[in-house]
Parts: C-alpha cells; sequence; structure tokens
C-alpha cells in the first residue's frame, strides 16, 4: 500500500495540513505546497515534506527520508557511498557520492562541520549522523535536480529556517479534534478549548503547561514512524537517539514517557 497522500478538496484534509504541516500560508502559498506536494509524492502527513514560514518568507523543505525515498524509488539510482575526513578525533567533513545507472561520473558534495553544525543536543550526541545527512541533502538534490530542485531538508538550512524556531507560539493537537495553544519558551498556555480534558481536567489559559519527554526506542518499525510524525505534528522537538521533547504533556505515547 503505498503512503502517498494526494491532497484534493477535503476540507478536513487540508484544514490539518494547514495547521500542522503547512502553518501562516497564504492561499497562493498553500497551493504552492500542494503542487510540490503531487509532484514530488512526498507525504506531509508523515512529516516527509513541510512548509515554514521565516522573516517573512515561504521555504518548502523536507526530511532526508524524504530525499532518499525519491533516490531509491527513480530506476536510474545506482547507490551511494558516504566517507568521512577526521582530524584526529575531531570530525572535519563529510562527502557524498550517489551514483546514477545513466551517467559516467557520481554527483560528489561535501558537508564541513564548520559551516552546517549546530549548537544543539542532537548535533552533539550523533554528529556524523547529522552532517551525513547534510552530505547526503547536498548529493541527492544535484544528483536529482529535476526531482528536488527547490527543495532542502531541515539539517542543511541556517537554524532560523528550523521548524522549531519559526514560531514561539504553536498550535499543539492533544486529540483528533482539539489543539492547545502554548508558548514554546515558557510552557504558558495561550487558548484553549475549557472543555477539552488534560490529564483529568482543563487547562485554563495562563496556566503553566509541563514540557514532557518521550522516548520512542522501544517501538516496532511502523509504530516508530507513526509515533514520530505524531511527535512532529505536535511541534516537538528531538533531543537525542529516539528522545523527544514537547510543550506539553500530550493525550497519546503515555507508555513512552521519561520521568
Amino acid at each position: 500500500m503505498t503512503k502517498e497522500v494526494t491532497i484534493n478538496n477535503n476540507q478536513e484534509m487540508l484544514h490539518a495540513l494547514r495547521n500542522t504541516v503547512a502553518p501562516g500560508l497564504t492561499d497562493a502559498e498553500f497551493l504552492l505546497f500542494a503542487e510540490i506536494c503531487k509532484s514530488t509524492g512526498l507525504n506531509p502527513a508523515t512529516k516527509e515534506v513541510w512548509a515554514i514560514k521565516a522573516g517573512g518568507r515561504l521555504q518548502l523543505m523536507t526530511g532526508i527520508n524524504g530525499f532518499l525515498r525519491i533516490a531509491n524509488s527513480h530506476p536510474q539510482f545506482d547507490g551511494m557511498e558516504v566517507s568521512y575526513e577526521w582530524d584526529g578525533k575531531t570530525l572535519m567533513a563529510c562527502t557524498v557520492k550517489v551514483h546514477r545507472k545513466d551517467r559516467k561520473y557520481p554527483s560528489v558534495a561535501t558537508a564541513y562541520w564548520s559551516e552546517y553544525a549546530k549548537p544543539s543536543p542532537i548535533w552533539k550526541q550523533m554528529p556524523t549522523v547529522m552532517l551525513s545527512k547534510c552530505a547526503k541533502s547536498l548529493a541527492i538534490r544535484e544528483a536529482f535536480i529535476q526531482e528536488l530542485g527547490g527543495l532542502y531538508t531541515q539539517e542543511e538550512m541556517p537554524n532560523e529556517f528550523s521548524s522549531h524556531n519559526v514560531k514561539s507560539i504553536v498550535s499543539v493537537p492533544v486529540s483528533a479534534t482539539e489543539t492547545v495553544q502554548v508558548d514554546r519558551e515558557t510552557g504558558e498556555v495561550k487558548s484553549q478549548n475549557d472543555e477539552l480534558p488534560w490529564e483529568g481536567a482543563p487547562l485554563k489559559a495562563g496556566s503553566k503547561a509541563k514540557k514532557t519527554k518521550y522516548d520512542v526506542s522501544g517501538l516496532a518499525d511502523e509504530k516508530l514512524q507513526i509515533a514520530e510524525a505524531y511527535l512532529n505534528a505536535s511541534s516537538c522537538k528531538q533531543v537525542g537517539d529516539n528522545l523527544w521533547e514537547c510543550p506539553i504533556r500530550l493525550e497519546k505515547l503515555t507508555s513512552c514517557i521519561v520521568d
């Protein structure tokens, strides 16, 4: 069964997408986003592609899995090589070669630590994984420019385009039909439906939301993918390998909560 999502005139689906993976877009910008989804076959519902606004600018982005999916589904894709450059124990660069059956020479790209590294926990804990994502993005886009021209992965973009830095106020879905607006930095609840149950009682505007960490390492592959999509859509951020932090405690994934 395909995981592709067709964006059509289903109003419920359009509303959900606009409030999760494409917040703040104008009608024209959202139509452009929808066309990119259809032309690439990337699934916005599983966070393979999303749209953000930073500094008033629209940027269409995807994760490295979206790039890899397009490459692996292309009939001319012929593998990929990854190598690292070290200065003692210090990672300096990562080089990726993407091969195509219809080309004599591979597309080669190098990502340098000094240019792409970010001051976040995940970059400190997994430096080779994160830098290789940048190099893979550069090389895959060069190899498949017709399919990926104009798309960038989050890892290769400056911090200002991080999906976690776009808005200080985020709308976090806590059920299929309700959301809570929370200030990302302070955890203060800005607005919410008074009838919404939250750990047994409504969470009132002006109260303090408790940040919660989730460890999803124990989930099977299919459930892990669903959980990560849910965490992404809930404006959580990844703070370690399979470890996520959310501005508030979610209704789901209670078995994955880390004290």
